[in-house]
């Protein structure tokens, strides 16, 4: 008569079972795929790391040479302050932004810039939009206008434009777009 603790028709398997090893390949997918897109992610925010880098170099060269521009032998005369443009200047006329920003495209080491978002130079927007892909890496610079004092807002910002003039104090904001297209505000300064 056999007992109660006798196994005779069960098996002892070692080692893991067929289950066990499809949830040992599940994980490895999921480890190889985590990876992946962990290295993907990394590469484009060096991208976005890049652009708020040409950024920096904007704005540094900005303030720099906002500070001798209205010095008579200014090292820049395209950019120099002081010079009051005619009231139907043209882009590229003396003492406007465009002359200013065609200068530095071609003379200063700015020109050899690279959007790393799509290799080519970067270009400048009036906003820095979302549902446009276009715009990643794009360089947003805004004219901060003062208000009066006591009102709500403490300034108005409009883009900066080619015809506008540059014969003062200017308050100026620099924002680089990101691979949303979202701004990424890089500095408020002096030019």
């Amino acid at each position: 008569m056999a007992s109660s603790t006798d196994h005779t028709s069960e098996s002892q398997q070692l080692g893991p079972n067929t289950a066990d090893k499809f949830f040992l390949v599940f994980l490895a997918v999921i480890t190889v795929a985590v990876t992946w897109l962990g290295v993907i992610n990394y590469k484009e925010a060096l991208k976005t790391e890049t652009a708020k880098s040409n950024g920096e170099a904007w704005v540094a060269w900005l303030i720099e040479t906002g500070t001798t521009r209205f010095e008579p032998n200014t090292a820049h005369p395209a950019c120099k302050g002081g010079v009051k443009p005619p009231a139907d200047a043209k882009a590229g006329a003396p003492g406007t932004w465009g002359a200013c920003l065609a200068h530095i495209l071609e003379t200063t080491e700015l020109k050899d810039q690279i959007n790393t978002f799509f290799n080519v130079a970067p270009h400048f927007v009036a906003a820095c939009v979302p549902s446009d892909r276009t715009l990643m890496g794009a360089i947003l610079l805004e004219d901060l206008m003062p208000t009066p004092p006591g009102s709500a807002t403490p300034y108005v910002t409009t883009q900066l434009i080619e015809a506008d003039p540059i014969d003062y104090k200017m308050q100026l904001r620099l924002s680089v777009c990101d691979k949303g297209g979202y701004a990424i505000k890089v500095a408020e300064f002096e030019f």
